[in-house]
């Protein structure tokens, strides 16, 4: 009980600034509207020299009004899953995520326009000698390639991985 009290003057302290500005959404502008790309359910598929395989099922919604970026991840076996938790950064107005995953690892990513594609660069977690960061380009309004990319720290050039095809199943909610 005392817990759930405390998560209630916590929810109602962060609330407080928001309600005095009611008149103006909070959770609007270029950031959001980049994450709106994505929500929905998707089948992600790695591509093989066999062709695609489906690797999994995944789920992006937009929660806390907008504010809160959600994915959920559960493999094609079932073995690999992960969720993640993102929020646009009021420094840099850049979305950062932070993903736990079946395997008990947790890294953090931010994400960045660069052209057309989307690269989302780990900022922490993972092995500190490499850099790794993924390359999304969209094919079109319902599917999108990713391709992993890797990089030692003390080096300038990336180096292409494992490339995934992500291809929207149904709109979100």
């Amino acid at each position: 009980m005392r817990l759930a009290a405390a998560a209630i003057l916590l929810a109602a302290a962060f609330a407080a600034p928001a309600a005095a500005d009611e008149g103006a959404p909070a959770c609007t502008g270029p950031a959001y509207e980049l994450a709106r790309r994505f929500t929905g359910a998707w089948q992600e598929f790695a591509l093989t020299e066999q062709g695609e395989q489906l690797g999994g099922r995944l789920d992006v919604t937009l929660e806390a009004a907008g504010c809160a970026l959600v994915q959920v991840f559960t493999g094609a076996d079932g073995a690999f899953s992960f969720r993640s938790l993102g929020h646009v950064e009021a420094e840099t107005g850049q979305w950062v995520e932070t993903y736990v995953l079946s395997n008990g690892r947790v890294a953090s990513y931010r994400w960045r326009a660069e052209g057309e594609d989307v690269v989302i660069d780990r900022i922490a977690g993972g092995d500190p000698a490499r850099r790794r960061r993924l390359r999304v380009t969209f094919e079109s309004a319902d599917a999108y390639r990713v391709v992993e990319e890797t990089s030692p720290v003390d080096a300038d050039a990336w180096t292409a991985g494992i490339v995934t095809v992500t291809r929207r199943i149904a709109a979100a909610p």
